[in-house]
């Protein structure tokens, strides 16, 4: 073989193997990319626990004894026993349940797209024998789960705080040279959910988000069926900023009382 040839053919076996190392990689890391478990920092709150059959779900609860009742799915790295108590003060006279993800705040488990898809159906079952009405919110990853949720069953409202169409077309963006259909375990495809979703729905954007680019948000917004979705975009906020903002929750308020009073 001559050198040259025998240059390039080396050269040929080097990237492959270089990429396929990164696919690998990938491969096998990607849950340590989407989850960042929590433990549980704030122990004033209280908190019940529902078998799913599958794992053992904390959830840190305020005024439980209400009729009307809000379930939160939060972020991928978000500790729901802190962000309880300024939900609590800011929207008063209903019941609210955050979840704490298997693997996360003393549930039992490891996170996976189909556990927590599992666990959501069954938290909400479980919540549904004790209120007569439920609207679902959602926060970043969470809105794939309420989604989920909503899709399934007929909540009262749906909240969705910085969605996202997919994980997938997220990660695709992020790195355009990978596989990332055939690599990816846990793509979050909310866009494929949303077309059976008929409850008002309330989808709150950061005008300055650096991790859901607004063209995945309005994608997904696209795909609700007609005037089911309102889309409202919170300026001055980034993804982790926005329920900093007045607007942020005079907005959430306003919905969730509108909600709450329409027969």
């Amino acid at each position: 073989m001559p050198r040259t040839r025998r240059m390039l053919f080396i050269t040929i076996i080097i990237c492959t193997s270089i990429y396929m190392g990164i696919c690998a990689f990938f491969f096998f890391s990607q849950r340590s990319f989407i989850y960042f478990p929590r433990q549980q920092q704030n122990n004033t709150v209280d908190q019940i626990q529902v078998n799913t059959d599958q794992s053992v779900v904390r959830l840190s609860v305020s005024n439980p004894k209400s009729t009307r009742a809000i379930l939160y799915f939060g972020g991928n790295a978000e500790d729901v026993s802190l962000s309880l108590p300024e939900y609590a003060r800011m929207i008063s006279g209903v019941a609210i349940y955050m979840v704490h993800y298997r693997g996360y705040g003393g549930s039992t488990g490891s996170p996976s797209e189909a556990g927590l898809r599992h666990d959501a159906l069954a938290i909400y079952r479980h919540l549904k024998d004790k209120h007569s009405d439920i609207l679902v919110m959602g926060r970043s990853l969470g809105t794939s789960l309420a989604i989920g949720v909503a899709a399934q069953f007929e909540p009262k409202g749906l909240l969705l705080i910085t969605p996202f169409d997919s994980i997938q077309a997220i990660a695709q963006r992020v790195a355009p040279f990978l596989p990332i259909r055939l690599l990816l375990s846990d793509p979050y495809r909310s866009i494929d959910l949303v077309s059976d979703i008929q409850c008002p729905t309330l989808v709150l954007a950061a005008s300055n988000d650096e991790i859901i680019p607004k063209e995945n948000t309005l994608r997904l917004v696209k795909k609700f069926p007609p005037e089911i979705a309102t889309l409202q975009v919170i300026p001055e906020t980034d993804h982790n900023s926005i329920s900093s903002s007045t607007l942020y929750w005079s907005s959430t308020c306003r919905f969730i009382e509108n909600v709450f009073v329409t027969p």
